[in-house]
């Protein structure tokens, strides 16, 4: 066990009541607007236990993220195989962190959040790019990390914030056949389909 306990259940639970409580309190105002003292009002949860696990509101938020970010980071080995499962791996990651994605990708969410998420991703698509087109330069390299990277977070982002949610499998095949496919035979199959 570690100085703060976290394999202790009470800690366990303490944290698990602050999460909810923050995630309570966003839904009305931005996260940067939260106070340890609201937080702990509403959670129940005394102001020297709450400085006993973080520093700041922004502390608890960062180790929120860093848990989300080191499962991202598993799922993208997908990606570093080349398994032509990587998006619907991705999916799955932010469907296992839905509510904390809703926070952060949100109108009162982290902009700095996105762009980790993006860096990752890029991260390991430059290096595939470059091995599978060696003669690729690096502004194509990086138009395609932009084009590619901006659409399927974008599209995500959307997917994780709509009110209308589809399945974690329908969006990976949309985001699949446009990946894979390209836009223009994705559009083209969808007239064909609904002409019939």
């Amino acid at each position: 066990m570690n100085a703060k306990g976290e394999n202790n259940r009470s800690v366990r639970n303490t944290k698990r009541r602050l999460y909810e409580s923050l995630m309570k309190l966003v839904g009305g105002k931005p996260l940067s607007q939260v106070t340890v003292k609201e937080l702990t009002d509403d959670a129940d949860v005394n102001r020297s236990t709450f400085y006993f696990h973080y520093q700041d509101v922004n502390s608890m938020v960062l180790e929120m993220e860093n848990r989300f970010l080191d499962d991202f980071s598993v799922a993208l080995t997908a990606l570093e195989q080349k398994s032509h499962d990587f998006i619907t791996i991705l999916v799955k990651c932010l469907e296992n962190h839905m509510e904390l994605c809703q926070l952060l990708l949100g109108k009162n969410g982290d902009i700095a959040f996105v762009e980790k998420m993006k860096a990752m991703v890029a991260q390991k698509c430059s290096k595939i790019w470059k091995d599978a087109v060696p003669e690729l330069s690096d502004m194509e390299a990086d138009a395609m990390d932009s084009f590619l990277i901006g659409g399927v977070m974008s599209t995500l982002q959307s997917w994780v914030l709509s009110e209308n949610r589809v399945s974690a499998e329908e969006i990976a095949e949309v985001l699949n056949r446009l990946v894979f496919d390209g836009i223009c035979p994705v559009i083209a199959s969808w007239q064909l389909e609904n002409s019939l």
